[in-house]
């Protein structure tokens, strides 16, 4: 059975209800009665959670069955990938890592964690580990310190237009 992709709001608004202490089978269970006031007191007051009421409603088994197993993220944005690892792995953007131009520089990872992180993020990110002290934080420096990075695609001129190359 593949693995289940959803797309980057779904899929953050579950790990914010986990992050926030819901277990898997509350999640899925306000879900299933529509609960939607219950998961916005999980985080920011301003984000909406009809997206992930919607979804389950559309396709609830496969949901259900991503919170259970695990999923995929069709597509994820830089401002999504660190949400992610915010409410994910609790990594905050500036404390635990810096953002350079297209690339997150000292990510610390355990061995679960970058498996993890792996198997969710979409193949347009690359992870590469950062020997120590490479990420420009020498009080951090210890093996398990990744660069992710989102991989570019140049435009390459072709006779008569322009296509996407790799």
């Amino acid at each position: 059975m593949s693995v289940v992709k959803l797309p980057q709001p779904v899929g953050l608004r579950i790990e914010i209800a986990r992050a926030a202490g819901l277990s898997d089978e509350t999640i899925i269970e306000l879900i299933r009665r529509k609960d939607a006031e219950t998961l916005r007191r999980t985080g920011p007051e301003s984000l909406p959670w009809d997206i992930l009421i919607e979804h389950g409603a559309e396709r609830g088994e496969e949901l259900e069955r991503a919170i259970r197993e695990g999923y995929a993220f069709t597509f994820l944005t830089v401002r999504g990938l660190i949400h992610y690892l915010l409410y994910r792995f609790g990594l905050k953007e500036g404390a635990d890592y810096t953002r350079s131009e297209g690339a997150l520089e000292g990510v610390p990872l355990t061995g679960a964690q970058l498996s993890g992180l792996r198997s969710a993020i979409p193949s347009f990110w690359r992870i590469s580990e950062q020997p120590p002290g490479e990420d420009g934080q020498p009080e951090r420096a210890a093996a398990g310190t990744f660069r992710i990075e989102r991989l570019h695609y140049e435009a390459i001129r072709i006779e008569g237009g322009e296509a996407a190359g790799a």
